[in-house]
């Protein structure tokens, strides 16, 4: 199990920022904060949940596609990690 952590808040991204490696298989938790309510998405697994304003949410899923992902606030638009899967 891999848990990738990433905090939104006040406009800024901190935590497990930029390219993340991640072994091929792996079991990931993706655990986002933030301050403002939106949906998590991940992109090419195609893969959401929705934070609230002020907590957090938690994706799981497997490691089972190779490539580079990037994952985003959706109705921001805003990237706040990419998973690099190999």
């Amino acid at each position: 199990m891999q848990t990738v952590r990433v905090t939104y808040a006040g406009g800024q991204v901190t935590g497990d920022t930029g390219r993340v490696a991640v072994p091929l298989g792996r079991t990931v938790d993706v655990v986002v904060t933030s301050d403002v309510a939106d949906e998590i998405h991940l992109h090419g697994y195609d893969r959401s949940a929705n934070v609230p304003a002020g907590g957090s949410a938690t994706l799981t899923f497997t490691a089972d596609i190779p490539g580079v992902f990037e994952i985003e606030l959706e109705e921001l638009g805003r990237e706040l990690t990419q998973l690099r899967v190999s």
